[in-house]
């Protein structure tokens, strides 16, 4: 009783984290970079990042606190698996715990930016060196979300068609963040792009689904 007491808790704290870590992923990684970052000029990026600062800095600040939601969330699944896939959530823990901190220090490389804006060759370099650390840690982005599709297709509280798509997410990553390294482009890039979605689907079903409790009655 006070294992599935945990797991509905766990439920409970990942249906308030993932819309928190979707949105301020998305503001740090997505929205930020599209506003200021034009890497084909560096001129005009020094000069986006001179005239914004504030928004360069809160950029950095998301994506660390992303980082931390991602601590959070690997804690909830593992409460939520454990009791029943203990070796697939260590092996997701794992994962996860070495890709949090290279993307972490991937952002020493944009604080880095603000001491040479007046060097704008160099701002662009930096911003280049922080990417490929932010691709090395995709590759665990990657490998974690194999072993929590595994555990979602053997748990009776998800539809098994989740931990597929999970699964398929998972492949996206970590095949795209190799695929970049031997620099390999073109369609190939989009379709792994599009299968890195399973994760937002998962997401979606815990926030607005949550689990299945009534089938660990039947």
């Amino acid at each position: 009783m006070h294992t599935l007491q945990e797991q509905k808790n766990a439920v409970t704290w990942l249906r308030i984290i993932y819309p928190l870590w979707a949105v301020l992923g998305m503001f740090s990684l997505l929205y930020v970079p599209s506003q200021l970052i034009v890497l084909s000029d560096p001129e005009l990026t020094a000069s986006n990042i001179m005239a914004n600062e504030m928004l360069f800095r809160l950029g950095i600040a998301g994506s660390l606190i992303t980082q931390l939601f991602s601590v959070a969330a690997v804690w909830f699944l593992y409460k939520l698996f454990y009791s029943t896939y203990r070796d697939a959530t260590i092996l997701m823990a794992i994962f996860a715990f070495l890709g949090i901190p290279i993307a972490m220090l991937s952002t020493a490389d944009q604080l880095m930016v603000l001491e040479v804006l007046d060097q704008p060759d160099q701002v662009v370099s930096l911003l280049k060196q922080s990417s490929r650390g932010t691709i090395i840690a995709t590759i665990f982005w990657g490998l974690w979300l194999l072993p929590q599709g595994y555990m979602i297709i053997r748990s009776p509280l998800f539809p098994r068609i989740i931990g597929w798509f999970m699964i398929l997410a998972g492949a996206g990553y970590t095949i795209s963040a190799f695929a970049y390294f031997l620099g390999i482009k073109g369609s190939l890039m989009d379709v792994l792009d599009y299968l890195t979605f399973g994760e937002v689907i998962w997401m979606l079903w815990v926030l607005i689904m949550g689990a299945r409790w009534k089938t660990l009655d039947s």
